[in-house]
């Protein structure tokens, strides 16, 4: 039994659950954060600016010697994967939320564009985001800071694209191209994923959850692995127990509102393994939807060198990665499929030169010819919206363990033959823009690769459809919460980073609300 009861334990500490305590704390919360990680100095912890050739097995490790965290899913650190992502930050559009109203597949969203839009503006001026102002309808404007310029592969990209009518924008990333909020500009000087020592990059550590310290209703439950949200008899989540990451020793921590907000699979593990005489199948799973329409993002790729760059002088691009993309414009072309997808690209640096290996050549002419094209490598990555279907969840391998003797998670992906047709056009549409472009083809992905783990505890409006209402509330249990991606109905195209966090917002003031008019 737990000592003290919060008023809210949140756990995860992630863009979801660190931006959510943060604005619990900032209104009066009493709010507890349970991280199944250690505290992590983003000035000093990570691999930064190490490059390849300095390991023995040519592998970065993400944390310096000596140093713990990122060993597990259950285990990762104080700001969670925020602390190596790569920061890109869209606002999703009214088309993303009512998919099925539009174009008759997927699922709609319990709310609208408009009703997530004031929280999206919260996050831009609390966190900076910076971009360009593009006027697009699928691609919501925001609240930015100046966009990074392009590189000068993205602008032979762009007018490559511009030949079959293909817009290139600039990125907008959670990235600050000004000071800001005491924080520093980004000054193009390593890997953004792995690790911002700077903090010019978003992480919630440093931006959500160090501020919401000072205002002494925060308390942080570091290296506690959560193991099950307890319910009451009267069917009343009451807090969370965990297991110490390094003693193996459990504790609770007591609350009036659980808050789960682990990273989509370890979301829904965790509420599968919260078994109780209520929930034989789950905690809140009542409707039996819980791991249900697993929809991650899938990628494919295509690798290629620009040949007007190939032996021109190589140049440093370490800094802030991806300074362009290409925004879905399949919505308004005829197609023989629902939804669209995206493009990334040029976020490649010095530390990814696996395609040297697919260089002719032996001895001194081989090593130049890798020279040579190293300014000129440049990776595409188109990103498809999945539709969701039952054959794809997320379900526990109750005969497998991790170290800590709990359940393994088991992702079972399916593709429709939707989510193919996204694929084989996304892929063909890459090669075009890059032979517009002048490219030559080095390979290209024949097979989709998840990426952005998304659903599998959605929202709805039905109950018996769905786990969650709008507000990201349990049907089955009042005082219960999940805020993160494993609640998306729908995927879209688009990284979906912003959004949880805009979700995260909007759910704290419905939160905070509750608490303080007694209706939790």
């Amino acid at each position: 039994m737990a000592d003290k009861i919060f008023d809210v334990v949140v756990v995860g500490s992630g863009a979801s659950g660190g931006t959510l305590a943060a604005h619990l704390a900032r209104a009066g919360v009493n709010v507890a954060v349970v991280e199944g990680g250690p505290k992590i100095n983003t000035r000093t912890d990570f691999n930064t600016h190490a490059m390849p050739f300095e390991f023995p097995n040519r592998h970065i490790p993400t944390m310096k010697p000596g140093k713990q965290g990122f060993d597990s899913e259950r285990s990762r650190g104080l700001g969670g994967k925020t602390l190596t992502w790569n920061a890109v930050a869209w606002r999703y559009s009214q088309r993303d939320f009512k998919g099925r109203s539009f174009e008759g597949a997927g699922e709609d969203w319990p709310f609208e564009y408009k009703d997530l839009a004031p929280y999206y503006e919260k996050i831009e001026r609390e966190v900076g985001v910076c971009g360009n102002l593009d006027g697009l309808e699928d691609l919501p404007d925001g609240v930015f800071q100046p966009p990074v310029p392009m590189k000068c592969t993205d602008i032979a990209v762009r007018n490559g694209a511009a030949k079959l009518g293909v817009k290139v924008i600039h990125v907008r990333k959670a990235t600050l191209s000004r000071a800001a909020h005491g924080r520093p500009a980004c000054h193009f000087c390593g890997n953004c994923m792995a690790g911002c020592d700077v903090v010019a990059k978003y992480n919630s550590a440093d931006v959500h959850l160090a501020p919401a310290l000072k205002t002494g209703k925060l308390t942080m439950f570091t290296d506690s692995v959560a193991r099950e949200v307890v319910v009451s008899n009267e069917n009343r989540v009451t807090g969370v127990r965990f297991l110490n990451r390094n003693t193996k020793r459990e504790g609770e921590v007591g609350a009036r509102v659980v808050v789960v907000s682990c990273a989509c699979v370890q979301s829904v593990a965790l509420l599968m393994m919260s078994r109780s005489r209520l929930y034989p199948n789950g905690l809140g799973n009542s409707s039996g939807q819980l791991g249900r329409h697993f929809i991650p993002h899938f990628t494919g790729g295509v690798q290629c060198f620009l040949k007007e760059f190939i032996g021109k002088p190589g140049t440093n691009d370490e800094g802030y990665l991806d300074h362009a993309y290409v925004p879905s414009f399949m919505h308004n072309r005829k197609r023989d499929y629902a939804r669209s997808f995206g493009i990334q690209f040029n976020y490649q640096n010095r530390r990814a030169v696996g395609w040297a290996r697919s260089i002719p050549g032996f001895g001194r002419s081989y090593k130049q010819a890798v020279k040579d094209r190293y300014p000129a490598f440049l990776t595409f990555s188109p990103y498809g919206e999945m539709l969701p279907n039952p054959k794809s969840f997320v379900d526990l391998d109750w005969e497998k363990s991790d170290s800590y003797g709990l359940p393994m998670a088991r992702r079972n992906v399916s593709y429709s033959e939707n989510d193919w047709k996204i694929f084989r056009d996304m892929t063909e549409w890459s090669r075009r823009i890059l032979e517009s472009a002048g490219a030559e083809i080095l390979s290209v992905s024949e097979e989709p690769r998840t990426n952005h783990e998304l659903g599998g505890c959605r929202m709805g409006t039905d109950a018996k459809t769905s786990v969650l209402n709008g507000n990201c509330q349990s049907h089955d249990v009042k005082n219960l919460f999940v805020v993160d991606g494993s609640v998306f109905p729908s995927a879209s195209e688009k990284n979906p980073t912003h959004t949880m966090m805009a979700l995260a917002a909007r759910t704290a003031h419905y939160i905070a609300n509750g608490l303080r008019k007694g209706e939790l």
